[in-house]
């Protein structure tokens, strides 16, 4: 498999696996749809050509990068068996190719992921620096750090009950950029989220799923907006990886893309709490992760 364990699942190596990926397999498709505000690419890449469409995305908070590992080592399963017609249990990814089209965006924020991972870069300016590090409470250790280099956090920026969450955050006594929670001043004024808000609304999936960390937890619901469709989805995805089904509670509740998506498509979306502990959950938890996570992949292409 081209896909492997690393220490830390750094923007580069994202990158070297895409392209990794796009020589090993032709028909799989990569392209940008956006810049991050550090001015890095925002990759999505495509598997099938079929009428139901699904779109995956990990790694919206920084600290949260062992999804975008995920979902390429999950990305990689469906290519290497549609390669070599070749089935896993009652999924036929021959067919499935031709049925479905999945597509992925691995790394929301990769700018937030650079930062969580190695610290302060060098190539930021100083004002740069000195403004994330008083966004970080004047701490240097940027390890859990979730938000984007404006310091807002990408999954509280999209327009779901975006000023409900807004009050909730200032309940919260958070009223500026910071490593996680503040919302931003408007829905979508992040690239990143803008970036990805703007493909959901060209890709039109029917089913959306966004990977975060952690908890063994799925959300399915918004406001009490779940279809019949996806509250019956989300519990056969709970059965499928004994995953329990939850609603949030507080700022949670509001403003993310799995809300976004629901409130204004009225699909089945969800929010995928992947994995067991304290974030940045190690890598030594990415085999279980993926175990975990590929039969809930496999039963949304088939459903």
């Amino acid at each position: 498999m081209l896909i492997v364990k690393s220490k830390t699942y750094t923007y580069d190596i994202l990158q070297r696996d895409i392209a990794s990926l796009v020589q090993e397999y032709p028909f799989l498709r990569s392209f940008s749809i956006g810049k991050t505000v550090g001015g890095r690419e925002l990759f999505v890449l495509v598997w099938g050509r079929g009428d139901k469409k699904i779109f995956l995305n990990g790694a919206h908070h920084g600290m949260e990068w062992i999804t975008s590992l995920l979902l390429m080592k999950m990305l990689e399963t469906c290519c290497h068996h549609y390669a070599n017609r070749t089935s896993r249990g009652e999924t036929d990814f021959y067919t499935l190719f031709s049925e479905v089209t999945l597509a992925v965006c691995p790394m929301v924020n990769p700018d937030g992921v650079e930062l969580a991972i190695r610290g302060l870069p060098e190539t930021l300016s100083p004002i740069t620096k000195t403004r994330l590090k008083a966004y970080n409470g004047d701490s240097t250790d940027f390890s859990k750090w979730q938000a984007n280099l404006n310091g807002v956090d990408l999954n509280h920026n999209y327009d779901a009950a975006f000023y409900k969450g807004v009050f909730m955050q200032h309940k919260l006594g958070i009223f500026s950029p910071g490593p996680t929670r503040y919302s931003g001043a408007e829905p979508e004024s992040e690239p990143e989220s803008r970036a990805v808000a703007d493909f959901t609304r060209s890709f039109h999936p029917d089913i959306a799923v966004a990977y975060h960390t952690q908890g063994e937890v799925i959300y399915y619901n918004f406001e009490s907006k779940a279809t019949e469709q996806g509250k019956a989805m989300a519990n056969d995805l709970s059965k499928i990886s004994g995953y329990q089904l939850d609603e949030t509670e507080g700022m949670a509740s509001y403003s993310g893309y799995k809300d976004w998506v629901i409130d204004a498509y009225n699909i089945p979306a969800f929010t995928i709490e992947a994995g067991l502990g304290e974030n940045p959950l190690p890598l030594s938890q990415i085999d279980k992760i993926y175990q975990d996570n590929l039969p809930m992949l496999l039963y949304l292409l088939r459903a």
